[in-house]
């Protein structure tokens, strides 16, 4: 009986922390996809249909995960930050930044930029900055940027995005 209770406890558990983060969640998805994996976003005033916010309970707050569509309703932008006092870790961002690439993870043309060193995206120049660190696949359409230095945040942006604003 003990024995029972304790594997539930673990199982619950294991259930919880995998489902707190989107790990899984990547571009291109749909917001009936996000819905159907991260639940009903939180609603915004004023309404918008080209922005989804979902938050996350923490150690010491939440986390909040954004979402940017397109018009055709698919993601282009997605980013992940505390909030207030949230404890935002490094397996928080890890776990993001591997599910963002785990369509290019065996792509010759995915690439860590170095802080400082310069790189186009999307048709674009960009350096990558002090206590960033960027993954970046220009043939494939995705970036990855997490922040490590002030407000940690990471976040994943689409050729589209770029284009977008532009």
């Amino acid at each position: 009986m003990r024995r029972s209770k304790i594997i539930s406890l673990l199982a619950a558990g294991l259930i919880t922390a995998l489902t707190v983060v989107p790990a899984q969640a990547r571009l291109g998805e749909t917001l009936d996809q996000l819905k159907a994996r991260l639940g009903k976003p939180e609603q915004q005033d004023p309404p918008r249909k080209d922005v989804a916010l979902w938050l996350f309970e923490v150690d010491d707050g939440q986390l909040i995960y954004n979402v940017n569509f397109d018009a055709k309703g698919r993601s282009i932008a997605e980013g992940l930050r505390p909030l207030k006092r949230a404890v935002f870790t490094k397996d928080t961002a890890q776990d993001f930044i591997q599910g963002q690439i785990a369509p290019f993870r065996d792509s010759k043309t995915l690439r860590t930029v170095k802080p400082g060193e310069a790189f186009q995206f999307a048709g674009r120049s960009f350096t990558c900055g002090d206590g960033e660190i960027t993954l970046v696949d220009d043939a494939n359409g995705v970036m990855v940027v997490w922040q490590t230095k002030g407000v940690p945040s990471v976040m994943a942006v689409s050729a589209a995005m770029v284009k977008q604003t532009h």
